[in-house]
């Protein structure tokens, strides 16, 4: 129960990060400070930084196995963006968004293998 709980306060937390990220590269696009080009490829490295810190919050608190907490952190975010992808776009699965999802997953167990190095 307490594992499922840290779970929730992780994604929860992850989904507020996503939201005010989102909102403000609307606004930058909106005022056209970002064009549609740079905005997707700032939403990637975005992606990529947000999933590296989450994992190495994770392996910062692991006991050991850093790689597999990054893994089980990264692996439950691209399933539920995955789960919100299939709802709301309604867009099959491709090549380019297979990799995608393996660079977040790939970014989240870095994070976290590097968090367990750091832990106090």
């Amino acid at each position: 129960m307490k594992n499922l709980q840290k779970y929730g306060k992780t994604i929860l937390i992850f989904l507020g990060i996503l939201l005010v990220f989102s909102l403000l590269l609307t606004l930058f696009n909106m005022t056209h400070v970002l064009f549609t080009k740079g905005t997707d490829t700032l939403i990637f490295i975005g992606m990529i930084l947000i999933l590296f810190l989450i994992g190495f919050s994770w392996g910062r608190h692991a006991e050991k196995k850093g790689y597999l907490e990054g893994l089980k952190i990264g692996c439950s975010i691209i399933l539920l963006l995955i789960f919100i992808n299939l709802i709301f776009w309604r867009t099959g699965f491709s090549i380019e968004r297979m990799i995608y999802y393996i660079v977040l997953i790939l970014s989240s167990t870095l994070g976290s293998m590097l968090g367990i190095n750091k832990k106090s």
